[in-house]
């Protein structure tokens, strides 16, 4: 059997190229015999994937094509997948029911991290059963060790931006502060005291110059 050369590996996927008609349509018939061929030659590998970039719909005869390989791969464990961001396809398999049944990815990039949560299961598994008690002690950031405490390295300045003008505690207002707004506090009244003695002596000698004027007139 002559090498496939219609697709590439793309993680654990094999990556096949969307074989096209005359009219540039999807080619469901070419499809099943280049996915036969493809899976022939490769009977271990379980995911197989069908570049549906650059098209903008399928006929449902290659919906039922990609269900006939699906059932095939999914029995052995892997998955037919659909690579394609055409909402119009992804539309038709909505309507078709298929959207739960074909894995669909957007870019190459979902299909490589797919393969790579994929990979190596029973290493995930040992990991997974690896007994907490024997697992190293991790060190909290949020408390300061003994060898830590005991070190003469100054400790830095909390930072707070603008907000450090408002954290002026009122307990630390220093004793001229306090003797200021005393002062403060009493300079109304004093004003009060000053501005009544100043009417009052107006008063008085407004009496006494009008004393002065009626007795000058009455001689």
């Amino acid at each position: 059997m002559p090498d496939l050369k219609n697709y590439r590996e793309v993680g654990v996927f094999d990556l096949l190229s969307a074989p096209l008609n005359p009219i540039g349509a999807f080619d469901a018939e070419q499809f099943k015999l280049d996915a036969r061929a493809l899976i022939d030659a490769h009977p271990d590998d379980k995911f197989v994937a069908v570049d549906l970039m650059g098209l903008d719909f399928v006929y449902s005869d290659a919906y039922n094509a990609f269900l006939q390989f699906q059932h095939e791969l999914s029995s052995k464990g892997g998955m037919l997948a659909l690579l394609t961001n055409s909402n119009t396809i992804l539309d038709g398999l909505k309507k078709a029911g298929l959207d739960r049944k074909l894995r669909v990815f957007a870019f190459e990039e979902e299909l490589m991290s797919f393969s790579l949560h994929s990979q190596a299961p029973e290493e995930q598994t040992s990991s997974a059963g690896v007994d907490e008690s024997t697992s190293a002690p991790v060190a909290s950031q949020n408390v300061r060790s003994a060898s830590s405490s005991s070190s003469d390295e100054p400790r830095a300045e909390r930072k707070t931006g603008h907000q450090r003008r408002f954290t002026k505690s009122f307990n630390a207002i220093t004793k001229d502060e306090k003797k200021l707004a005393k002062q403060g506090l009493a300079m109304p009244f004093d004003e009060e005291k000053s501005s009544g003695t100043t009417v009052l002596a107006i008063i008085v000698i407004l009496i006494v110059l009008g004393g002065l004027t009626a007795f000058f007139l009455m001689r």
